[in-house]
Parts: C-alpha cells; sequence; structure tokens
C-alpha cells in the first residue's frame, strides 16, 4: 500500500520532492465535510442531526480523596450530556462570557486554566458561540506562566479551576489586562483556601461562578456570533521545555481541515453509536484539542478522567475511568505506555515463572503475527485477557504522540493492550501531520502524511541529513498552518512552508519516520552525531526505567545520562552499574551501534513530573532543568569518565 505519493516536479538537489497522502494528490483537504470550517460550527452540526446524542461524560465524586494519605477518589458511573443540554449550556455561558467582554478591546480572548474536564470544553464552546478566542494555559504553570500567557495575549477574562484561586490571588496585581474570573469547583465544592481566595479577590476583581455567569447570560441572551474558518481560534501556548513558551496563532480552518482529513481516514474503524474516547491529556495540548473538536463533530461520546484516577483503586466500587468508561479509543504520550508496560510486568512478575515465560512468548508471538496481517485472537482469549480488560476490554487501536516511542515500547503496547498507532504533530500545523492508519502494524514509524498537508525533507547538512538519502528537516505547507507565533507572524517561507526543526527520513511505502530534532543533534568527539530524543526512547524501554535524558557534548567519545526510576523501585539501594547494564541491553535489542552505547549513568532519586519542573506539561523532558538539578551526581560522572578516557577534560 502507498502512504504517500511524490508530486512530479517539486525535488530539487537540496529537497525530496513534496509528498502528499494518495486522496490528495489533486488537492489537499480544507475543511470538514459539508464545508465547515470553524470548531462551533462542528459543534452545531451534529447538534442539528443527533440532539439527542450523548456525550462529554464526567462522574460523580462519591468519597473525595485524603490528602493526608493521597487516597483516590471513589468515583461513579459516567453521567452524560446531551447535545441539545450542551447547546443550551454554552449559549447561556458565551453570552455572560460576552457581557462581561468590555466594549472596544478586540480580540475578546478568554484564558482557560484549568485541567481537562468537561467544564473545559463548555467554556470552549461558549466562547465559539460569541465569536471570542481561547487562550489556553495548561493547568500545571506556574505564576510567571500564566501571567505570561494572560498579559501576552491582553486577555480579559480568566476561566480557572477553584483549585487556581489561591494562585490568581497572587499574581492579580500583576495581571495587565484581565479584569475578570469565572471560576468552577468539582462535586466536593471549593476547599477553605479557594473560597477565601475567592473573596478577597473580588475586592479587585469581578468573581463569579459558571452558575452565575450562567445567569447573566439567561439575563442577557445573544444571538450566537459564530467566526469565521479564517479567524482566529486559539493562542495556544507551546510546553517550553527550552526557553518561554510561545502562543501559536491557530485558525478556526486550520483545525477543521484535521478534522476533515481524519474523517477521511478513520471513520471504517469506527462505530459512532457505541465507541468511546477517553479525553485525559490536558486540552492546552493541540493532541488532545483537535481530538476533541472532531469527536464533537463526529459524534463519538468523549468522557472524561484524569492521570490520577485511569487505573483501579483496588477499593469497593473503585473502577478507574478505563473499567468505568471502557473506551475504544485512547491518546496517550510514550510516559503512559511505559508506566501501563511497568503496571502489567510488575503483575507478570508474580505468576510462575512458565507463566511469565508464556506470556514474553506470546508478545513476541502477536508481533510476528500482526506484521504478516495474522489473526491473532487466541492468544487475546488466553495470554492477554486480562491485560485487556485492565482497560476496558474494547479498544480498537491507541494515538501515540507527543514524543518518539521505543519499538520495544510500541510492540509490547500493542501485544498486550491493543494495537498501538504512531502519530506526528504540531501546534503550528493545527495539530495532526501524519499519523499510522488501522491496521498497520509496522513500528519506527510516524505513518501517511495527512490528507491536509504536504511533507518535503529539506538538507540539514550542519547535521549530516540530506535530501539526495531520503533524509532532512521536515517541512509543512497547507491550510492546517499556523499564521505565526504572537508577535512573531512571519515564521513562514516565502511560499508558504513550515521550517519544523524536526527531521525525518522517507522508508517504506511513502511513510514518513521522525529521526530527531535539529536542536537535540550533538556531534561526538569522533565526529558521529547522536540523536538524543532517539536514543532516549530506545533506553527508555529498559526494564525498571521510567525515563532517560541522554548527556553528550563534543568532548565526550560516548554519551552518558541521567535516570530516573520507575517509581515503585526505590533509588538508594539500585546500583547504577546495575541500570547501565540494564540500559545496555535495551540498547542492543534497539541494534544501536557502539558509539551509542551509554558509557556512564547517574540515577536522581526524584521522579520528573511536570510539577517540580522537570517535565513540560505534555511530559517532554526539561534538559537544563535535570541538568542542574543532578549537577553533583553529573560532575562525579565526567571524572569517571575522563578517568577511562571516555571523555575529554575539562579545558581552563
Amino acid at each position: 500500500m502507498l502512504y504517500s505519493v511524490p508530486l512530479p516536479g517539486t525535488a530539487s538537489a537540496s529537497e525530496t520532492p513534496a509528498h502528499r497522502f494518495p486522496t490528495a494528490r489533486a488537492g489537499l483537504t480544507a475543511c470538514a465535510p459539508p464545508d465547515i470550517t470553524t470548531v462551533y460550527g462542528a459543534f452545531q452540526y451534529r447538534l442539528a442531526r443527533d440532539p439527542e446524542r450523548l456525550t462529554m461524560g464526567r462522574r460523580p465524586v462519591l468519597q473525595a480523596g485524603d490528602a493526608a494519605t493521597p487516597t483516590k477518589p471513589r468515583l461513579g458511573a459516567y453521567e452524560w450530556l446531551t447535545y441539545r443540554e450542551i447547546n443550551e449550556i454554552t449559549r447561556e455561558l458565551g453570552a455572560g462570557l460576552a457581557k462581561m467582554v468590555r466594549q472596544g478591546k478586540e480580540p475578546g480572548r478568554v484564558v482557560i486554566y484549568a485541567p481537562t474536564s468537561r467544564e473545559w470544553t463548555l467554556c470552549m464552546l461558549a466562547c465559539y458561540a460569541q465569536g471570542l478566542q481561547v487562550v489556553t494555559a495548561y493547568d500545571t504553570l506556574g505564576a510567571d506562566g500564566v501571567l505570561h500567557a494572560m498579559n501576552e495575549t491582553g486577555a480579559q477574562i480568566v476561566f480557572a479551576h477553584a483549585s487556581q484561586l489561591p494562585l490568581l490571588l497572587r499574581v492579580a496585581p500583576r495581571m495587565a489586562s484581565v479584569h475578570s474570573v469565572v471560576y468552577y469547583a468539582d462535586a466536593c465544592g471549593a476547599s477553605p483556601e479557594a473560597r477565601d481566595a475567592a473573596s478577597r479577590l473580588a475586592r479587585t476583581h469581578a468573581v463569579a461562578t459558571v452558575d452565575d455567569a450562567r445567569r447573566v447570560g439567561r439575563a442577557w441572551p445573544r444571538d450566537a456570533h459564530v467566526a469565521h474558518g479564517s479567524d482566529v481560534a486559539l493562542v495556544m501556548y507551546t510546553s517550553g521545555s527550552t526557553g518561554a513558551p510561545r502562543g501559536a496563532v491557530v485558525a478556526h480552518g486550520g483545525l477543521l481541515a484535521v478534522c476533515g482529513a481524519i474523517e477521511q481516514l478513520v471513520p471504517a474503524a469506527v462505530d459512532r453509536d457505541a465507541d468511546r474516547v477517553l479525553s485525559y491529556l490536558p486540552l492546552a495540548h493541540v493532541l488532545a484539542f483537535f481530538v476533541e473538536t472532531y469527536c464533537l463533530y463526529a459524534g463519538l461520546a468523549i468522557g472524561y478522567g484524569t492521570p490520577r484516577t485511569l487505573a483501579d483503586t483496588g477499593e469497593a466500587s473503585g473502577l478507574g475511568d478505563l473499567r468505568a468508561l471502557r473506551p475504544a479509543v485512547m491518546l496517550g504520550v510514550p510516559l503512559v505506555w511505559a508506566g501501563l508496560r511497568s503496571a502489567i510486568l510488575r503483575q507478570v512478575a508474580q505468576r510462575p515463572r512458565v507463566v511469565q515465560w508464556v506470556f514474553h512468548a506470546a508478545v513476541e508471538a502477536k508481533a510476528w503475527l500482526a506484521a504478516r496481517g495474522l489473526p491473532a485472537g487466541l492468544l487475546d482469549r488466553v495470554v492477554f485477557r486480562k491485560t485487556r480488560a485492565a482497560t476496558g476490554g474494547r479498544l480498537k487501536f491507541a494515538i501515540t504522540g507527543g514524543a518518539q516511542i521505543s519499538g520495544a515500547l510500541h510492540k509490547f503496547v500493542s501485544a498486550a493492550v491493543c494495537p498501538l498507532l504512531q502519530g506526528y504533530g504540531l501546534t503550528e500545523a493545527s495539530g495532526l501531520v501524519a499519523v499510522q492508519l488501522p491496521g498497520d502494524a509496522t513500528r519506527g514509524n510516524v505513518g501517511a502524511p495527512m490528507p491536509c498537508v504536504e511533507i518535503k525533507l529539506i538538507d540539514a547538512p550542519g547535521s549530516n541529513y540530506f535530501a539526495r538519502d531520503g533524509c532532512g528537516e521536515i517541512c509543512l505547507r497547507g491550510p492546517t498552518v499556523f499564521r505565526g507565533y504572537l508577535g512573531e507572524e512571519n515564521c513562514l517561507e516565502g511560499d508558504g512552508w513550515l521550517r519544523t526543526g524536526d527531521v525525518g527520513r522517507w522508508v517504506e511505502g511513502g511513510r514518513l519516520a521522525v529521526v530527531d530534532r535539529l536542536r537535540n543533534l550533538v556531534k561526538l568527539a569522533n565526529g558521529e552525531f547522536v540523536a538524543l530524543e532517539a536514543l532516549e526512547a530506545a533506553y527508555a524501554a529498559a526494564a525498571r526505567v521510567a525515563l532517560v535524558c541522554v548527556v553528550a557534548d563534543a568532548r565526550m567519545r560516548r554519551p552518558c545520562a541521567i535516570v530516573s526510576l520507575d517509581q515503585d523501585c526505590p533509588a538508594d539501594p539500585v546500583d547504577p552499574d546495575r541500570v547501565l547494564a540494564l540500559l545496555l541491553d535495551a540498547a542492543r535489542a534497539a541494534g544501536l551501534p557502539p558509539q551509542h552505547m551509554l558509557a556512564a549513568v547517574c540515577i536522581d532519586p526524584e521522579p520528573w513530573t511536570p510539577e517540580n519542573g522537570m517535565l513540560t506539561a505534555a511530559s517532554k523532558l526539561r534538559r537544563a532543568a535535570i541538568s542542574q538539578r543532578n549537577e553533583s551526581r553529573l560532575m562525579n560522572v565526567f571524572k569517571e569518565m575522563e578517568r577511562r578516557g571516555e571523555r575529554l577534560c575539562d579545558k581552563d
């Protein structure tokens, strides 16, 4: 099967031909059928056809978690809204928000500073019902991050979860344009600290609950004021792995072009009437946002969860979100799949040795069968029945994105849980750029270009990648490509191409493989280039390892690494040499060359999370922060490498 076709006459000495999905050879997809070009228009399209269709389910809290012992809350069964009910809520809330926007200050922007939830999406739709623009801010952002988003965009309103109110109170004197705060609480209500913060914040700003804002909307009703496809939908801040985040200006039309492209690729793989999609990744990230937009358009039921409540609690009636929702589709980043693999392997390790052997042999057997398009139903029913049941038992496929995933982890999840499809996306391209199609069991690639973009690879001579070898920097063009960053409108080449900074390679069938990022390519002392993200994906497949931060520079003959272990594995008694041996086993299994084998490691005893600043909100490594926190450990590693001749001595 061909996954992309080159366009004749588009190649040059320094560029590969532009590739498109085969059905897009004559023209790129520019909207969702029939001619839907806005996010609210996508919602209205489904509302007009299925007003009583259920979606946007959430679970009531039956018993709150205990902050002292950090037990998980006990949640009830999913409760749903119809499209008709959503329309009523968003029209009222939208009118209320519009009433709060001061006239003459354009554009009207609302910062959503909240975790993924039903309320997040209701606020988004309410904004779009009145032509307001949404500014996204990860709920894990600290004071400086959310202030940057508010002040740079000139937003007038912040929509927040009650737990964010104490932080907003602290930064209130520095909020240059925000004059109103609208907040909501979960079924447990606002905490005493949140209520106190709301009261004190009300001395200087207009503060309202969602119910208050809806009452304003009922008192001052407004007709819908829907934007055009060319109008701005989002100012979406990148997660900021290096330096301050930048606000990507994304148009409605770009998001709906992605939806139209998905509509061409997946309908045969989903049942709109029965299948459910789990939403738990940050909606402030483009991956979750465009999937939610497509689900609203297509009528796929969205059920909300949280990373904390995905798995069962182990208590009576303590089903996790996965088993309570029983989704057909799930999104995740490699960190999620690595955690799932670790949990499965811990269970397998408690079984008799012969059962362990059968399990691992079955993983290999199923991968072999899948690569040849052969059925593996017997293995699913006998060997993987429990692992599939733990995720609800109905997963048809899952999609991984956000970072590279190792072949070993990809193979494991595809065998033990469900087919795992790798995708590649960018905020700057309104979401999805390329994805593996259902039924594609290959690994090490991100599949076909979406029908809404064309892709070419250009020379990156400083990193030794050349188009003549079918490799180079990935460049995109099409209706999904953004209009620029806030305050930086000229980000595209003269003919409309976006240079992504990612390195790609064309592989069998016209699939795209993402090799690394240009800024993460490092030349070693022997002249060999090291792709940091690719190495980290390979090494993260090692047993007992959660994340790996590879460290390399021009003084090293081989790289070293800082390692974060599985949280269920205590760090103090672990021998770094033993961890290094496990990592090297993973490297050999991945076929890494000798010069890419780690020379040494150090172990960070604390987990890496967005909350402690070691990861971005999108679960990407913050290399500088990790290296700084482990500076003394790295210095000891460097000294040992210099003693063995693996690293040149530092110059004075």
